[in-house]
């Protein structure tokens, strides 16, 4: 190996773990990067920091509005709202079961969690499954990383809809809370797809679309009562404007990217999962590039 790209390579972790570059795929040029931190390819530099990969750009569109509250004080504000919704589900851990209890894959599977977040899905998964996490926010890798050091070089600061790994990389994927405000719903469905082998379990949860229709300002006809009771829950202007502008039609999204998916109902109708493991059922090609945002 030169010395310029042997001075650029990670070596697996000390148990012999791949890391993020092992398993990486260049997002500009699609080289494999073979354990480096940059691209043999084109150059782009995919640096390692704390144990967080770097792989990503600018963010725009619904996932700059994201990515700011999950880095800003707003999450904390409202996580003890989150957190009481699922208490009345039964408790945080019964209501992540609902999904998780549809995630299958073989013994020592490497798996993939979208939206990783602060790792609060990882103790509820197989013991001899090997786990990767991405997220747009920073801060939550970190928070990650403190509940799971062994995560370090497993976790990448990446966005869903633009996957920094190879196809096939992983056995099954999964993304719990967050899909309704993705940039590009179904850009992110394909990459989940892309990068699991053909018969992967696929895994897509969140509360219902809309869910703040069910309040009284919605019912009234008085929006700035939404805008206020959203705000007091902790979330920024930016975020109830994206809340409020919601138009996802998630079964339509879905069944469109993922043919032969299946709709299980949640956290007693408020919630969606649908999964997709069919090998059988062919995935639709993406649309001409010209027509993508």
């Amino acid at each position: 190996m030169p010395r310029a790209l042997r001075s650029m390579y990670r070596p697996p972790g000390p148990d012999g773990t791949a890391r993020v570059q092992d398993l990486a795929r260049c997002l500009d040029c699609s080289s494999d990067l073979l354990g480096r931190e940059a691209c043999p390819g084109c150059g782009r530099p995919y640096h390692e920091s704390g144990g967080i990969v770097s792989a990503i750009g600018p963010l725009t569109g619904r996932n700059r509005v994201a990515g700011a509250f999950y880095d800003g004080p707003g999450w904390a504000r409202f996580r003890p709202w989150e957190r009481l919704f699922l208490r009345v589900q039964g408790g945080e851990t019964r209501a992540r079961r609902q999904i998780l209890r549809h995630l299958t894959a073989p013994p020592f599977a490497r798996v993939l969690e979208v939206g990783i977040g602060d790792g609060a899905n990882l103790p509820l998964i197989a013991r001899d499954w090997t786990a990767y996490g991405v997220d747009i926010a920073r801060i939550p890798l970190g928070d990650c990383l403190g509940r799971e050091p062994s995560m370090a070089g497993r976790l990448a600061h990446a966005e869903a809809e633009a996957l920094p790994f190879a196809d096939g990389a992983f056995d099954a994927c999964w993304t719990l809370g967050g899909f309704n405000y993705f940039r590009d719903h179904e850009a992110a469905l394909r990459e989940m797809r892309r990068v699991t082998r053909p018969g992967g379990t696929l895994i897509v949860a969140d509360e219902v679309p809309h869910l703040h229709r069910f309040g009284i300002g919605h019912l009234i006809g008085l929006k700035a009562f939404d805008v206020f009771w959203l705000r007091a829950l902790g979330l920024d202007r930016d975020f109830v404007a994206m809340v409020l502008a919601g138009d996802l039609d998630v079964d339509s999204v879905i069944r469109g990217a993922w043919p032969g998916a299946t709709r299980h109902p949640i956290w007693g109708g408020l919630g969606y999962c649908f999964v997709h493991s069919d090998p059988e059922t062919p995935i639709p090609p993406p649309p001409p590039r010209s027509s993508l945002a």
